[in-house]
């Protein structure tokens, strides 16, 4: 006797291909919408794979030429009559359609349950709850629209302004564009500060939306520190220390109602899966999720390599923003390469050094890169938030405070860089001379040095520094020179009426 739970199923699975026998317009659609998974029994699950060859071949789909598909026989062409007599209309097909696949998955899922009693080790636990975990969602069917639909879904979604999400940042809310579904990743350099920016996007989002932020990194006891010290303006190092004065528990007290407002939990999620993160969302009904951050999300395998990995990690994150309609707001870390490690150049961050996997570029809607305007003064320098992608808008970047005493961030009153900082040179303090002129000068230049020759007031001799460097001595007129003709000249001092000189009677 067949169970009356077998019955519906087979029932459901009948009549939608008598419909499709009943009616063959219906094909393409359903074709688009149902797969041959979704048919429990074997023989439906081959009538439904010739009448989707035959169509795609672009013959007929009637009785007569899927019997002759499915090999010809008896058999089948009773099979087919026995199923178009019992299907009662085309016209319910759409109502049969969704039963029919909530039946399938259901039968699954109790399979997958009746497998993991007998797994040998967590890691196989794992792979079947996630299998568990993928049979909620419901099989994506492609969706279209002509020309003029498109026009008239244009009017009606625009009619009225709509509210996109939020960030607490007046020039960041003018140029991204983010909804509900879409995946946006925040990268940075560590301790640029993308925990604290991450943290505070959360807290601003959690006034309207229902916010989960799953830190694998830090305590949330350290992030509700931050968030107190932010909200309440108590600094963080006497947070630290424990050291409250009555004036910082009153401004805490003060804070709390409008703290208590806000729709946001801190979660520990060390060792946890992206498939565990997905449950535990899906299960508290979280609209915007928070992953701080991805690279030490746990894998799913370890077999695979690391870069696998991290892809494998950022596609489910994905897959939970699109299929389930969660805003996920990933973290990442960015690569330190080698001409970063000079902190006091500056070099801009692309969307390239997104750590260990260039699926994450791929994947997400929206790229946020924080990195410090000057790495040589990380105490003074103001935050760089670039929107290195952005599929909506522009891109562009802005210009970030730090205010590490109160963990906040505030946009900077001056939106452009900083003016480049040209060093000053310094003139030179020394004038290069050779050895040699360093030794001969302290000798020549000795006023009582008893051997310097001593010249006559005609200047015939000459010493010091000229004589030393080897110029020659002025001359004039008898110094000791002879004319052209062999006789020797008349000097300046010589007699005149010696001999040679020229001047005596012949």
């Amino acid at each position: 006797m067949v169970s009356m739970d077998v019955q519906d199923r087979l029932s459901n699975q009948e009549a939608v291909i008598g419909s499709l026998l009943i009616s063959p317009e219906l094909v393409g659609p359903v074709l688009s919408k149902v797969s041959d998974q979704d048919f429990l029994d074997e023989g439906y699950r081959r009538i439904y794979q010739a009448i989707r060859a035959q169509f795609v071949s672009g013959q007929p789909v009637d009785s007569v030429t899927i019997r002759d598909r499915l090999g010809g026989g008896d058999d089948w062409s009773k099979a087919l009559i026995q199923i178009m007599e019992d299907t009662p209309t085309a016209a319910n097909i759409w109502a049969y359609v969704p039963r029919m696949q909530e039946q399938a998955r259901v039968y699954r899922g109790r399979e997958i349950a009746q497998e993991l009693t007998t797994v040998p080790d967590m890691e196989a636990m794992v792979q079947g709850i996630s299998k568990l975990q993928a049979l909620t969602v419901e099989r994506q069917s492609v969706r279209r629209m002509n020309m003029e639909q498109m026009l008239q879904s244009f009017w009606q979604r625009h009619t009225t302004p709509h509210r996109y999400m939020t960030w607490g940042l007046s020039k960041l809310d003018e140029q991204l564009f983010v909804d509900l579904g879409d995946m946006v990743v925040l990268g940075g350099y560590p301790s640029a500060g993308k925990t604290a920016l991450a943290v505070t996007f959360a807290y601003h989002q959690s006034e309207v939306k229902r916010v989960g932020f799953y830190s694998l990194e830090t305590s949330r006891y350290k992030l509700a520190d931050r968030l107190i010290s932010n909200l309440a303006g108590i600094e963080m190092a006497a947070i630290k220390r424990g050291a409250l004065t009555e004036a910082e528990w009153a401004q805490a007290a003060n804070s709390a109602p409008k703290i208590i407002k806000h729709q946001m939990d801190l979660i520990d999620a060390s060792g946890m899966t992206a498939a565990d993160i997905r449950a535990d969302a899906l299960a508290n009904r979280y609209q915007i999720v928070y992953v701080d951050y991805l690279q030490i999300v746990e894998p799913e395998t370890r077999k695979a390599n690391r870069t696998e990995q991290v892809a494998s990690i950022s596609r489910a994150f994905q897959q939970m923003a699109h299929t389930n309609g969660i805003l996920t707001v990933a973290l990442s870390q960015l690569s330190r390469s080698e001409k970063t490690r000079d902190e006091s150049k500056v070099i801009e961050p692309t969307m390239s050094d997104l750590r260990e996997s260039g699926q994450i570029e791929q994947d997400a809607d929206a790229i946020l890169l924080l990195y410090l305007e000057d790495p040589s003064k990380p105490n003074e320098s103001r935050r760089v938030l670039k929107l290195a992608k952005n599929k909506d808008g522009e891109r562009g970047r802005m210009y970030l405070t730090f205010d590490g005493a109160y963990q906040r961030f505030r946009q900077s009153v001056v939106d452009q860089p900083a003016p480049p900082v040209t060093p000053m040179k310094r003139p030179r303090q020394y004038k290069q001379i050779s050895f040699a002129d360093r030794f001969w000068e302290g000798i020549y230049n000795d006023p009582d040095d008893p051997f310097a020759e001593k010249g006559d007031q005609h200047g015939q001799c000459q010493s010091g520094p000229a004589a030393a460097a080897g110029d020659p001595a002025p001359r004039g007129p008898g110094a000791g020179e002879q004319p052209a003709g062999g006789a020797p000249a008349a000097g300046s001092g010589a007699d005149p009426g010696s001999p040679g000189s020229g001047g005596g009677n012949t």
